[in-house]
């Protein structure tokens, strides 16, 4: 790994959750083409607006089995919204997770699918710095989530990235909570 060359040079981390959770998210980015990763991180917005990663899926597992471990893991974290990147299935994926996570007896979260249209590395590259400032990562998360981990600590600012998948995820993070912190302006 390239340590100059690395996009992200710091990671803020976390043994505890703090006391200010207004909400729990979901931002999942289903794998479009056979060698992308599955991309599904759960995080907690606090009232100041920073984002505590609390559970992550990260796998190359077909969706037939993703669609019923992303319910559980919906269910497990009582997420209140969950966003879906609505490109290559993504569509089809949340009617399926949300489906399955009303069989399953869960009710509070609701669900949308969006249409993700930007270039992803200019995204990446421009959020890259409220992810470094604003996003928390579990102390362990090294040893949890291992390919996650190693996905983001390695990814090149340029050069040649072996999956964006990771840091593409973090970056919708980023947009959710900037998106809806936007609509908390007052006009006069």
């Amino acid at each position: 790994i390239d340590q100059k060359g690395r996009l992200y040079q710091k990671f803020l981390t976390y043994d505890t959750l703090p006391d200010n959770i207004i909400k729990i998210w979901n931002y999942t980015d289903t794998a479009d083409k056979g060698a992308d990763y599955f991309a599904s991180p759960v995080f907690a917005e606090t009232s100041d607006h920073d984002a505590y990663i609390i559970d992550v899926m990260y796998t190359k597992e077909p969706m037939e089995t993703t669609e019923i471990a992303h319910a559980n893991m919906i269910i497990r974290n009582r997420v209140n919204k969950v966003r879906i990147e609505g490109n290559n299935g993504g569509r089809g994926f949340r009617r399926n997770s949300e489906r399955i996570t009303k069989e399953r007896g869960y009710r509070g979260a609701v669900f949308e699918d969006f249409h993700q249209s930007d270039n992803k590395l200019s995204r990446i590259l421009a959020n890259s710095a409220w992810v470094e400032n604003h996003v928390y990562y579990p102390d362990d998360w090294a040893t949890r989530w291992p390919d996650f981990y190693e996905a983001m600590v390695s990814y090149q600012r340029e050069g040649k990235n072996a999956h964006d998948d990771a840091p593409d995820a973090v970056t919708g993070i980023a947009e959710t909570i900037i998106e809806a912190d936007d609509f908390e302006f007052i006009a006069y």
